[in-house]
């Protein structure tokens, strides 16, 4: 196919919760676009609550000839997820394939005869079992640029599609897995645009930059090693920080960047160090705030001056503080490295958020008390928070999966193994995800919540910034005028510059006096005193 409209479909439904921009599609679809294909990316769950309203108008609008179906996770791996959808004996959590394969079903009811091809990070961890659970032939594995446009420009010669490398088919129960090639990063990888769509993530979440691929950790429950490879392989510097330039004048409101590589500081700190020194070099340090995860080892005096330097807030895997657990589960690292690294991070006021995970094999409640200690000690403050997680999710191909196979800690599995793992499925030891959870709060004497409640009104408040984003105005004007005080108040900064930006100043006027009417009508002007102060600042820029 020479030249193909193609619809790419971000699939993730935790968007509406938290708005992580979907980076690896943009990827695929800037891609595509240099080979001469027309590509549009749509999110089937704004900006109608009606996920079947919203997919039927995208494919009457674009009639597509190819759908990519973007899969970002299968579950956010949480087992303690009070508002989840899917409930189990002792945890509770998200599970998205069900509305991913409802989405399916609509485009083959409502555009029978467009091919589907299935892709992405949640994707390539069980392949052939979501294959089978979407009831799709087509899949890509690992990095999707190059077997999407092989895919293409096959479609629909079958004989040559079977040929396309990294390419998952499927016929009935039988998959074949094309071994995937190995992945470069061209010289022309500066990346210095972001899909339209999706400006409004870039302001909450951040925006996403690569600097290399691959992960050559060993941790019994992770999945990178399988979607990225366990060779490393780096961008160039010089075209990092060209696109930190360019994007620098992108949008001004933009001022968060998140490196979305698996941990910024392995396999070495060459890499890094050389990239921090740039930053620096270049002024980049302020104009943005950066941010990575890292793991503890290696991390010295010197990198953790330049981290301070450039600006940075790390997000620290450390696990566990217990060694026991840690050499159980092969972290590289020990407890000594997070207590330096800690250490460096509160002498440089880095801020730090410590990612653990109770519950992983080799935990009892003697190294869970060990962790409680150091948790205390090392308190949570303006620089320091905790997350942590309740279990370790099993998936497919992983250590741990492999563990559960040779019948190893049946007992402390909670879920039902499925095929390809794809059921949320929890090891977790000694006891449940709901009593561990229960017992760790009681010994800390402080809960961190897991508020992850899909909300109308917050719903209703992308809705608006995902129209903006397109320039679909007059819709957007129109959801702002009938939705709740709460939609409005949370919107209205975005909306506002987005309309000013597009020319729509009657609009920005017309929302702006709404809202100040609606404040006033609620008679709690005391709680918006704030928002009223804005809107009049606004105007007065309008010249009023």
């Amino acid at each position: 196919m020479h030249q193909a409209t193609i619809l790419l479909l971000y699939t993730d439904p935790y968007y509406l919760v938290k708005q992580v921009y979907p980076f690896g599609l943009d990827l695929i679809a800037r891609y595509l676009r240099q080979h001469g294909h027309r590509v549009t990316i749509e999110y089937p769950f704004l900006p109608d609550p009606n996920v079947e309203t919203n997919t039927i108008n995208i494919l009457k609008k674009i009639d597509p000839d190819i759908i990519g179906l973007g899969i970002r996770n299968l579950d956010t791996c949480l087992s303690c997820e009070p508002y989840g959808d899917y409930p189990g004996k002792d945890f509770r959590a998200f599970y998205f394939l069900p509305q991913i394969r409802h989405i399916v079903d609509l485009v083959k009811t409502h555009s029978p005869g467009t091919v589907l091809i299935a892709g992405g990070g949640g994707f390539t961890i069980s392949p052939g079992a979501i294959l089978r659970y979407l009831d799709l032939e087509y899949g890509v594995t690992g990095e999707g640029e190059e077997p999407f446009r092989e895919f293409v420009k096959a479609f629909p010669d079958r004989e040559k599609i079977s040929a396309v490398s990294g390419l998952i088919c499927r016929a009935g129960d039988q998959v074949r897995i094309n071994p995937r090639k190995g992945y470069s990063f061209s010289e022309g990888s500066a990346f210095d645009r972001r899909e339209g769509r999706f400006q409004f993530a870039l302001e909450t979440a951040g925006l996403p930059v690569q600097l290399k691929r691959g992960c050559n950790q060993r941790c019994t429950y992770c999945v990178e090693p399988i979607i990225e490879g366990s060779r490393t392989l780096y961008r160039g510097i010089e075209q990092v920080v060209s696109e930190l330039k360019s994007l620098s004048e992108m949008n001004d409101a933009v001022r968060h960047i998140f490196f979305v590589d698996t941990e910024f500081n392995i396999p070495n700190l060459a890499y890094g160090t050389r990239l921090l020194r740039q930053i620096i070099r270049e002024g980049l340090h302020e104009r943005f705030a950066f941010t990575s995860q890292f793991l503890p080892r290696p991390f010295d005096r010197d990198f953790a001056g330049l981290l301070a330097g450039a600006g940075f807030s790390i997000i620290l895997t450390c696990d566990s503080f217990s060694d026991m657990v840690l050499e159980k589960n092969q972290a590289s690292y020990r407890r000594k490295d997070i207590e330096n690294t800690l250490g460096l991070c509160e002498h440089f006021a880095i801020p730090c958020t410590l990612s653990m995970i109770f519950g992983l094999p080799g935990e009892t409640y003697e190294t869970m008390d060990d962790s409680i200690r150091h948790m205390k000690r090392y308190r949570p403050g303006p620089l320091r928070r905790y997350e942590y997680t309740l279990g370790g999710r099993i998936y497919e191909g992983t250590r741990l999966c492999r563990m559960i196979e040779r019948g190893e800690g049946l007992n402390n599995v909670y879920g039902t193994p499925s095929d390809g793992y794809l059921l949320p499925c929890y090891f977790c030891a000694p006891e449940s995800p709901f009593r561990l959870k229960q017992y760790i709060e009681e010994e800390l004497g402080y809960a961190i919540p897991y508020d992850n409640p899909h909300d109308p009104a917050i719903h209703r408040s992308l809705a608006m910034a995902y129209l903006a984003d397109q320039g679909r105005w007059q819709e957007a004007m129109s959801l702002f005028m009938e939705s709740s005080l709460p939609s409005c108040t949370r919107i209205y900064d975005y909306l506002f510059r987005k309309l000013t930006a597009g020319g729509r100043l009657t609009d920005a006027r017309s929302a702006s006096e709404a809202l100040l009417r609606a404040i006033e009508a609620d008679g709690e002007a005391s709680v918006y005193r704030e928002q009223i102060e804005l809107i009049r600042f606004y105007l007065g820029c309008l010249g009023q």
